[in-house]
């Protein structure tokens, strides 16, 4: 039977796991970039998302699973490249660690050097990543962004990273909204305030160091052309707006309201004067 009507069956019965569930898996990751939604995002990932936290998979087999994922072939695969199909091999790669985390919080088993080793391949592809598709009309979610926040998201949390890494994961998001290449459409904002909740919640670092962090958004080099410096400042806006009604709406960390307020108005100053 071939792989997705396999999964069909998997999925129409509960995703209860066969007996040779880890050789199943490890088929799935094979075709973890397929240009077929359903195949990729719907069957695949939604099998992963059951069966990784759910215990299907021993310890020993998820840490086979691990190097895989942050291998040259899956999130490493093709790095730098934009508007090929090697986006959702990278992007739906990155979207299973979040799962493995899950599972680790659940029954801790991740060692700390592997943990810095996630960090690291994480934010070196996060770092590389030039593919900024959101929904690709033909082949489905692309968001290779966004999936890279959510695993930001994990990473934050985890008590396996100190100060300098969450201090990493703040200058890493700065950089991703900061493109000029392109508007972010379909709610990567959103997703990149994530990863920045979780760091706030940590108590880790000082106040002055996070609003220092958010006030450097309004001291970016601009370009001297006209559209990439539009698109920065659109980015860079949509976000310090998500962020802004994320912690005032939460109660959390609503004492960052006004640096966040006074960035906005320095980044573009002609909607906020009467």
């Amino acid at each position: 039977m071939q792989l997705k009507q396999r999964l069909i069956s998997i999925k129409e019965n509960g995703y209860q796991a066969p007996p040779d569930a880890y050789g199943l898996v490890q088929e799935m990751i094979h075709h973890i970039g397929s240009v077929d939604a359903e195949l990729r995002d719907e069957l695949i990932y939604e099998t992963l998302s059951q069966w990784i936290p759910g215990n299907v998979l021993t310890v020993g087999e998820l840490n086979q699973l691990l190097p895989i994922l942050l291998d040259e072939e899956h999130l490493m695969f093709k790095l730098g490249e934009a508007g090929t199909d090697s986006v959702f091999t990278r992007s739906f790669s990155m979207l299973v660690i979040p799962l493995v985390f899950t599972r680790h919080k659940e029954s801790p088993f991740l060692l700390q050097e592997q943990i810095h080793q996630i960090k690291e391949s994480v934010c070196n592809s996060l770092r590389k990543e030039r593919d900024y598709r959101g929904y690709d009309e033909s082949k489905g979610w692309a968001h290779a962004i966004a999936h890279g926040a959510d695993a930001l998201d994990e990473l934050a949390q985890c008590s396996g990273l100190d100060g300098s890494d969450l201090s990493t994961i703040l200058s890493l998001v700065h950089e991703k909204i900061t493109i000029t290449d392109r508007i972010y459409a379909d709610g990567e904002d959103e997703r990149l305030v994530r990863p920045i909740v979780s760091v706030l919640n940590r108590n880790l670092l000082s106040r002055a160091a996070v609003e220092q962090w958010i006030r450097s958004f309004a001291d970016v080099e601009k370009s001297p052309e006209f559209l990439p410096a539009f698109r920065q400042r659109v980015n860079i806006k949509n976000f310090l707006k998500s962020l802004y009604f994320r912690v005032k709406y939460y109660k959390l960390h609503d004492d960052l309201c006004p640096a966040i307020e006074q960035t906005l108005y320095t980044v573009e100053p002609v909607y906020y004067t009467r």
